[in-house]
Parts: structure tokens; C-alpha cells; sequence
């Protein structure tokens, strides 16, 4: 389940904030969190902030991900400034969550990163990964 696409969400041009949403169901109620480069949401982070509720069987969460003009600014500089074999070795495993492949140069600069809404009850746990990109009208 975990490997299938990321689901794109797009930021609009200009946006401050982005929304993702998150629905389960299980039997018992499920717990949902959201994980981003491998690690939970701290639910004590500024930048995150994350409303969760139930109705009936559903557990929904919407994780609202505020300051993107920082997020902007930094893959605009990257793109920039970085030569992208040194990016590339030097930086692997730090990105290994972002999409590497040869649509690079229309692409990479526009990714904030994948994150993944994790639900989870007594039975098991299934992931669901949600790639947050910046939509824009192209360099």
C-alpha cells in the first residue's frame, strides 16, 4: 500500500498555508498521525497544526502546514545555486522522501516534500502517502 504513488497536492501560487486531509475507518476506531521525512509530526511544531475528529466509524485529520513562502524560498535557491551532481551525492540521504528521477529540472524545485498520514488500530496499520507541490505557472 505504502509504495503505491504519492498523491499530489497542490499549493496554489502565492498561498501562506496547505491543507492535507486524511480519512480512515476501522473497526476498532483507528488513530491517525502524520509522519514527514521519516519521522512523526511533532504536535508541538509551529509550522504543523493538526485537527483531528470522528464521525461515526470514520477518524478524519486535516494537517495544515503554515509559513510555505520559507519552503518557496529554499527550493528556489536550491534550484538555483545548487549544481545537481554535487546536490545530488552530497544530499541523498537526506532526500531520499523527495521525487529523484530526470523530471528534475521541472520538478524539483516545485516539491515540499512527501508526507504520509499514518492510520492505525489494534489490527494493523496502513500508510498513505501525500506529496505537498507547489503549482506554478512553469520557470
Amino acid at each position: 500500500e505504502s509504495e503505491a504513488e504519492p498523491v499530489p497536492v497542490l499549493v496554489p501560487d502565492g498561498a501562506e498555508t496547505a491543507q492535507l486531509r486524511c480519512r480512515a475507518q476501522g473497526v476498532p476506531g483507528v488513530q491517525l498521525h502524520w509522519e514527514h521525512r521519516g519521522h512523526p509530526l511533532h504536535p508541538d511544531e509551529a509550522r504543523f497544526q493538526e485537527h483531528q475528529w470522528r464521525e461515526g466509524p470514520w477518524t478524519s485529520s486535516l494537517l495544515t502546514v503554515v509559513n510555505i513562502t520559507l519552503d518557496r524560498a529554499r527550493l528556489r535557491h536550491q534550484y538555483h545555486h545548487l549544481n545537481w551532481d554535487q546536490y545530488k551525492n552530497r544530499h541523498r540521504h537526506q532526500y531520499q522522501n523527495w521525487h529523484q528521477d530526470e523530471n528534475w529540472d521541472q520538478d524539483q524545485n516545485r516539491t515540499l516534500g512527501t508526507f504520509v498520514c499514518v492510520a492505525q488500530n489494534p489490527l494493523g496499520t496502513v500508510r498513505r502517502r501525500l506529496q505537498l507541490r507547489l503549482a506554478g505557472t512553469g520557470t
